[in-house]
């Protein structure tokens, strides 16, 4: 995985790129400038004007490259040959512009080993390296953009869906106030008409407009918005997808020291470039360096480890701090080494060998540092996405939660209730027997009977139309949504409960139902959990069935349930369940 991610990176747009050609030339700079001092024996100016011209002159096949064996970049992912062969010649071009020089200008004789082959492997590094690290920063910023993107997107849609529920809220029950609470105090004054002549004929008539009224616009109501809501559009995910410009992006780097990386590539980078310029004693030599600092990088990649993710400060102080205690041991060691047992034809000086020791830790430190950040942002937009989706069915479902609650409530005590006082006026006219005195009273107790379902009915709609979240309902979404992956959540609520649950027990049943999942889930291990609401007077009665393990033997009374009894709640559990458990809570509301 590792290795193919490694070659997309270096064979994609970033294989070759001004800011590559910037970054190399500045190292490649100082690297020749640091050798040629060493093995050729000429002065700090020559060295300079050496690697000033070297860089010059293979500046236009650098880019001649990138316009030739490079040029599809952009377009198509490159071949690793390709690459590779393109880097090989720049190598090439470059050991044999300094052969030239050294040869033409200097008039010295020159040396296959130190000035070919000692920058084959740092070069080859370099090229891999930077084409690596600008590509992984770049998708880097981009998924940081895109995490920012989707995270302002989606609190601008959790508002706006908010506002959305509560406007249609508004409208909803005021369009059900002003057609059918109209229609029904008409209904209700043809009760003195109908006392002035109790005739049979009347009564009938009343009985039968309120029958029509019940089956046809109170049903045809509720029918069409439980339907409804089957037919809202959800929320585009596509509105979700976009990038945002971020600030402080370098913030979301966190100092690492890479101990075995930095050891690999001192060893076989390093080593190989002292075999070139000094053979086998150049590789002892190298070794021997890096044993002597291998320690103080292997505490400083632990203490970064530990202190850069809680404070960056911190983490970079302990990161330079590595830095700079690794090049003092290694200026110690260069010295030791030199002067005891190892004697070097082409040897640089201590504090230059520790310069270009401390570039190969730095560089493959950058290297894990870019790669811990890219997979703290790809952790990042996972868990975005599953909350993306878990917010935006919340989302969608918000809506059509509440048109399900105003539904149930037109379809269950407004119309069944209505149907009842019709069927009331049919046994009166029915009933011969019965004195004008006796219709009368009955039937004021009947108009009494339709005052009582129109004020009851008119207290369920009496909720603050701005805030949607005064509903027991949206306590469930909630509690399903706390659970989302982990449970299922399903309920099922009587009309009467919408009718006679106060708003100021919201809280005390929304938190004995999450009791009651939790210790569901954590020690039933359920994954499917049903509710039940319903009212016997001013008793609520809750029932939650679920599918896991059941009671255990050895059951003991946890907090959760205990917190029941300080509500003043009473429960119990059904015995001889083969699988799973029944819990039911009695609340009473006058408590």
């Amino acid at each position: 995985m590792i290795l193919e991610e490694l070659v997309d990176r270096i064979t994609g747009r970033w294989a070759a790129s001004f800011r590559a050609w910037l970054y190399l030339s500045s190292l490649g700079f100082l690297g020749t400038f640091t050798r040629s001092y060493a093995t050729m024996g000429i002065t700090h100016k020559e060295s300079i004007l050496l690697a000033s011209a070297i860089t010059v002159i293979n500046a236009p096949v650098y880019a001649l490259l990138c316009h030739t064996l490079l040029r599809k970049r952009f377009t198509d992912q490159l071949s690793l040959t390709r690459v590779f062969s393109s880097y090989l010649i720049i190598w090439l071009s470059i050991g044999v512009t300094e052969i030239m020089i050294t040869v033409y200008v200097f008039h010295q004789t020159a040396y296959l080993g130190p000035q070919l082959f000692a920058s084959l492997f740092p070069d080859v590094f370099g090229f891999i390296t930077s084409s690596y690290l600008l590509a992984e920063f770049e998708k880097n910023r981009i998924d940081i953009g895109r995490l920012s993107y989707a995270g302002k997107t989606l609190i601008n849609t959790s508002e706006e869906s908010h506002k959305q529920v509560v406007t249609e809220r508004s409208q909803l029950i005021s369009a059900i106030q002003d057609s059918i609470f109209y229609q029904l105090d008409a209904l209700k004054k043809q009760f003195a008409l109908i006392q002035q002549s109790s005739s049979r004929q009347e009564i009938e008539r009343l009985a039968t407009e309120l029958e029509n009224y019940s089956a046809n616009t109170i049903r045809t109501l509720s029918h069409e918005m439980a339907k409804d809501v089957e037919n809202r559009n959800p929320i585009d995910r596509l509105s979700f997808v976009g990038q945002q410009r971020i600030k402080n992006f370098s913030n979301v780097y966190t100092p690492y020291i890479s101990f075995s990386l930095s050891m690999a590539v001192i060893i076989f980078i390093g080593g190989n470039h002292e075999i070139s310029l000094n053979g086998f004693p150049g590789f002892i030599f190298q070794m021997g360096t890096a044993v002597a600092i291998a320690p103080i990088l292997f505490i400083g990649s632990q203490v970064t480890q530990r202190i850069s993710p809680k404070n960056l400060y911190l983490g970079f102080s302990a990161f330079l701090l590595t830095i700079f205690l690794a090049g003092y041991v290694t200026v110690i060691a260069a010295n030791i080494l030199a002067a005891n047992s190892v004697e070097l034809k082409h040897a640089y000086s201590a504090p230059v060998f520790a310069g270009r020791t401390l570039v190969s830790v730095v560089m493959a430190s950058l290297i894990v540092i870019i790669v811990k950040a890219r997979r703290k942002t790809l952790e990042d937009l996972i868990a975005m996405n599953e909350k993306l989706q878990v917010d935006l069915d919340w989302m969608d479902n918000r809506s059509r939660e509440l048109r399900k609650e105003l539904a149930s409530i037109l379809h269950g005590p407004l119309q069944g209730r209505i149907a009842g006082v019709a069927m009331a006026l049919r046994l009166i006219a029915a009933d011969s027997q019965l004195t004008e005195e006796e219709k009368n009273r009955k039937l004021e107790e009947i108009e009494t009977l339709l005052a009582s379902v129109i004020e009851d009915v008119q207290k369920l709609f009496n909720i603050e139309k701005n805030q949607p979240e005064a509903s027991i309902i949206m306590k469930l979404i909630n509690l399903r949504r706390s659970w989302e992956g982990l449970a299922k959540v399903s309920w099922m609520i009587e009309p009467s409960v919408f009718a006679k649950l106060p708003t100021s027990r919201f809280e005390m049943v929304s938190e004995i139902l999450y009791e009651t999942v939790s210790n569901s889930v954590r020690h039933g291990g359920a994954t499917t959990i049903s509710i039940s609401l319903r009212m016997e007077g001013d008793v609520l009665l809750l029932t939650i069935i679920d599918n896991g393990i059941g009671i255990k033997k050895d059951f003991t009374v946890s907090a959760g349930l205990h917190k029941l009894s300080e509500f003043g709640a009473t429960y119990s559990f059904t015995k001889g369940l083969e699988r799973g458990a029944e819990l039911s809570i009695s609340l009473p509301l006058n408590h």
